[in-house]
């Protein structure tokens, strides 16, 4: 009778700590999968605008524009999205690694503007004002560089106070 009960509570023991291994790893198998998921969906902007930078460093400008085009396309809604489009809007204005092509610029400077939010560029936003003062892609206007300044200086562009005397000064000469 003793060996019975010994057997049984040998097993019951195993039986049960088998069952809390069991446990331990479904539970660390899930989170697994919810942190990867969750760095992915957070991280992936960020990661595709420092890759780029890295090639961009190398002068590997085609691998340069592929992550920053995947960094511009990516479904968050963080500040290296807009950083993303502001250099693909660069490579196309400087003709990097492409053509010269001002209308893509100009389209990437307003993704990368953001409508005005806090993680927009802001230098995007003083570009966009530049291509209205001097009428690259768009026709001149001094009224809306003038507006486009002060979104700029809006977003936190520090440097934007000279440019904003520049066009009132040519504002008020025209007039």
């Amino acid at each position: 009778m003793k060996k019975i009960l010994i057997i049984l509570f040998c097993f019951a023991t195993t039986f049960c700590i088998a069952q809390n291994i069991t446990k331990t790893k479904k539970k660390t198998r899930s989170y697994r999968r919810v942190k990867r998921t969750y760095n992915e969906v957070i991280d992936s902007a960020q990661v595709y605008y420092l890759r780029g930078w890295d090639a961009y460093k190398k002068n590997d400008l085609g691998a340069a524009r592929y992550f920053w085009e995947r960094g511009a396309n990516c479904k968050t809604n963080i500040p290296s999205k807009y950083s993303s489009a502001f250099r693909l809007g660069l490579m196309h204005q400087n003709g990097e690694g492409i053509g010269v092509n001002y209308g893509n610029a100009f389209y990437y400077y307003n993704f990368a503007y953001c409508n005005g939010q806090s993680i927009g560029d802001s230098e995007a936003t003083k570009i966009i004002a530049a291509y209205y003062e001097n009428g690259i892609f768009v026709i001149q206007d001094y009224r809306k560089a003038l507006e486009w300044y002060k979104k700029a200086k809006q977003q936190g562009n520090k440097y934007c106070d000279d440019d904003i005397t520049r066009i009132k000064q040519k504002l008020a000469q025209n007039i």
